[in-house]
């Protein structure tokens, strides 16, 4: 399935990604799909560290975690939830008096 993004671009940008599609053989379409396909890809890889600490602070889900991350997220779902674990183990010593 694919949804229809409009969005409005500098005449002179539309002009150098028309030449660009035009020398690689592509419609100018498929080039900004790509481009934008590898940029996002990118992205994500660059900004893997942040991404898991958006979810760890629970602002981002595990669907979405799933999406960014694809395979690696389970390892993420699983050290965070261990991690909250042992965090919710310590406060609760602490409040027994035993830390």
């Amino acid at each position: 399935m694919s949804t229809q993004v409009n969005i409005r671009l500098d005449d002179a940008l539309l002009s150098e990604i028309d030449s660009l599609s035009k020398v690689l053989h592509l419609s100018r379409t498929e080039y900004l799909r790509m481009k934008i396909a590898f940029g996002v890809k990118n992205d994500t890889l660059k900004l893997s560290e942040a991404i898991v600490l958006e979810y760890a602070k629970g602002r981002l889900s595990e669907d979405e975690l799933r999406d960014l991350l694809g395979s690696d997220a389970e390892d993420v779902i699983y050290v965070v939830k261990h991690m909250k674990r042992g965090k919710n183990r310590i406060e609760e010593m602490v409040d027994k008096g035993l830390l």
